[in-house]
């Protein structure tokens, strides 16, 4: 059975939060205070955004950012929950400094791709989520792929930060460009079978990969699916689905609201084109993996 990990405990301090914002915060601060090395600045930020008070909210900021030198997307710090903030001059001198760094880290940079040679017969190639990292993609997919040395697991990191430490994929022409990539350069390489994996906008990162440019693999495995490229492409993503004749697996929490019916609108339009493809509904989830790991 999984660990809960920062993302986990944060999707149940989401789902505490939608019955009232002071529960979510002693859920989240007690967890916190359990194991401090095992959280980062997305923590902090809920910290903030769930706090009593303006003053509250300053100090976790406080403490990411001139404390521990993390920093976030400008954009992040906008959020309606820091309103009270907006105008707060010690909130302004912390968001500026928080921006120069996002600046510059945004500056250099650059995707990587933990591939170097071939270790094993198969593959399996992981695209992480947003606000993650190429170690957030290994750490949950290893307990799917396995420790028998049938897989070799890899990683593509965004080259577009999200935060300190983690990063994110827009939903555009270029973002999901070092995934196909990354997938094109290794499908000569001898590999008896290629699957690849995303989690969440990762999913739409390998839909875009495959429909857009000659990237393959034998197998898809998308969990948590959050695939707005289904919104005007559809049926691009399934021609090039069925041409490449790729098999597709689905997972997606019960309780995800706003991943499922993405999952459930991918499996209809690709299962009526006659792919091979499955959807699983993993009960008592929400947008994460499940806490018992399913393999491929």
């Amino acid at each position: 059975m999984k660990k809960p990990n920062e993302n986990d405990i944060l999707e149940t301090t989401l789902s505490i939060a939608e019955k009232g914002y002071p529960e979510a915060y002693q859920f989240l601060l007690n967890a916190y205070k359990e194991s401090p090395s095992s959280f980062g600045p997305q923590t902090f930020y809920f910290l903030a955004c769930l706090a009593d008070g303006p003053g509250a909210a300053l100090a976790w900021l406080r403490k990411a950012i001139q404390e521990n030198n993390w920093w976030y997307r400008p954009e992040v710090l906008e959020d309606e929950d820091l309103a009270a903030l907006q105008n707060d001059a010690a909130f302004l001198s912390l968001k500026a400094i928080s921006d120069g760094r996002y600046g510059a880290a945004v500056s250099k940079a650059t995707a990587i791709f933990s591939w170097k040679k071939k270790r094993a017969d198969n593959l399996f190639l992981a695209i992480h989520g947003n606000t993650q990292n190429g170690d957030v993609a290994r750490a949950d997919w290893e307990p799917i792929v396995g420790t028998r040395g049938l897989w070799q697991l890899e990683t593509v990191q965004s080259a577009e930060p999200d935060g300190y430490g983690t990063y994110r994929w827009s939903y555009d022409s270029t973002s999901y460009l070092p995934a196909a990539a990354s997938i094109e350069s290794i499908q000569n390489e001898g590999y008896h079978k290629i699957a690849c994996g995303g989690f969440s906008a990762g999913c739409d990162m390998l839909l875009r990969a495959v429909t857009f440019s000659p990237a393959r693999c034998d197998l898809l495995v998308l969990q948590s699916p959050w695939i707005p490229i289904l919104q005007d492409q559809a049926e691009d993503v399934v021609r090039a689905i069925s041409q490449k004749n790729m098999e597709l697996r689905i997972f997606c929490g019960a309780e995800d609201e706003d991943c499922l019916p993405m999952a459930k609108q991918l499996y209809a339009v690709t299962k009526q084109a006659g792919c091979n493809v499955t959807l699983t509904v993993q009960e008592n989830t929400r947008h994460q993996f499940p806490v018992q790991p399913y393999h491929v």
